[in-house]
């Protein structure tokens, strides 16, 4: 809430007014503080996935051959990747599987996946 209220100062305090005299002014304000709103609001949710803690609670198919995965009993703790997204870059957590068919290491995307 305090970020939010960061972003809401920036348009509206007495302050900031004298800084957002034309349109194009308003906008870009509205669009960098938005952005950042929008990045910090997606990080916050990836932060608390329940996939990246739990395991699935079906078998979790390969992506290249179909085969069933295992968890990967190198790497017990979620993986952090790094993805790009619509509100920018952001790091997720995601167990980490690996196909002893075809030997592919892979993320599913959730706990159904």
């Amino acid at each position: 809430m305090s970020f939010a209220g960061e972003v809401f100062d920036a348009m509206f305090d007495k302050d900031q007014q004298e800084q957002l005299i034309t349109l194009t002014q308003r906008e870009d304000r509205v669009l960098e503080k938005g952005a950042g709103l929008q990045q910090w609001l997606l990080a916050r949710h990836l932060a608390n996935d329940p996939a990246a803690a739990s395991a699935p609670s079906v078998p979790v198919a390969c992506p290249k051959c179909g085969y069933a995965g295992l968890p990967d009993a190198k790497n017990t703790k979620p993986a952090p990747r790094r993805i790009k997204t619509r509100a920018g870059p952001q790091d997720l957590k995601r167990r980490r599987y690996r196909c002893p068919k075809c030997r592919k290491i892979f993320f599913p995307p959730g706990c159904e996946a």
